[in-house]
């Protein structure tokens, strides 16, 4: 299959599609595609990402991502008050939510992005589309956000690259924001980027609107995180006052992230 991309002379090229999942299908994402993330995982989340159709399911052709209250707290599984990292010292969860991503069933490595998506907002929701790199520990795999949205900005969407040593590059070169009205309407919306060995290019409704330069994540080994192929999440996590994501509504609850499509192309 090809597609043709001209939102701007530099982007314009011939693709051809590589993956992608129309979630019109069954009531659970294709195993074949997607594995499911399960417990508490990172950023110290109050949601247990689970593996529910409650959390994670295909109704009228859309991928469901749902963070809920639970009724009854549910035990963690993982719980030991002795051991090291919090994962594993909280007892028990109020919160379910989602989080799928393409780890161990498909990999790319340069190409083009889209996700068509309907964003939640309020107060401590925390929907992303994201890749990380299938080699080496965070940060030093490099992480592309292709979309957050969280309260703090709440017009906003943030693009963001991450690796080892972004601190000390200037923050306009390592993540830039999309704001306008339509960010928070409720519509359906299209989340891309354009990834090259020379360029990551983020666009909203295929309009760019910032472009890392990747060999500013050079290592002094030659290496480079970006120069390496990549795995895709998608995501409904939640806020709390100890992350980023921010106090979290809890009357906001259920709160939908919903996916109609998700394709990638290679050139």
């Amino acid at each position: 299959m090809l597609a043709f991309c001209c939102v701007t002379s530099v982007l314009c090229a011939e693709w051809t599609l590589v993956f992608s999942d129309e979630f019109t299908q069954g009531e659970r994402p294709d195993a074949a595609k997607w594995r499911y993330e399960k417990g508490f995982v990172r950023n110290r989340e109050p949601q247990y990402y689970f593996d529910a159709t409650e959390n994670v399911g295909i109704r009228d052709g859309a991928l469901y991502l749902t963070a809920r209250q639970l009724k009854q707290p549910m035990a963690n599984p993982a719980y030991d008050p002795t051991a090291q990292g919090w994962m594993r010292q909280w007892p028990e969860a109020h919160f379910t939510s989602g989080s799928i991503d393409t780890k161990g069933r498909f990999a790319f490595q340069y190409g083009k992005v889209e996700v068509r998506a309907k964003l939640p907002v309020g107060k401590g929701l925390w929907p992303a589309i994201w890749t990380m790199g299938v080699k080496g520990r965070h940060p030093d795999c490099g992480e592309i956000d292709v979309m957050e949205w969280v309260q703090e900005q709440f017009s906003s969407i943030w693009s963001t690259v991450h690796f080892k040593g972004r601190e000390l590059v200037p923050a306009n070169q390592r993540y830039n924001l999309y704001t306008a009205p339509e960010v928070t309407d409720g519509q359906w919306h299209l989340f891309g980027m354009v990834w090259t060995a020379e360029t990551i290019t983020f666009t909203f409704d295929d309009q760019p609107f910032f472009t890392f330069q990747v060999d500013v994540a050079n290592r002094p080994d030659g290496s480079n995180p970006f120069r390496q192929p990549h795995y895709l999440k998608l995501n409904l996590a939640l806020g709390s006052e100890a992350n980023w994501g921010g106090p979290l509504d809890e009357s906001l609850l259920p709160a939908a992230f919903v996916i109609d499509y998700v394709r990638i192309w290679q050139e």
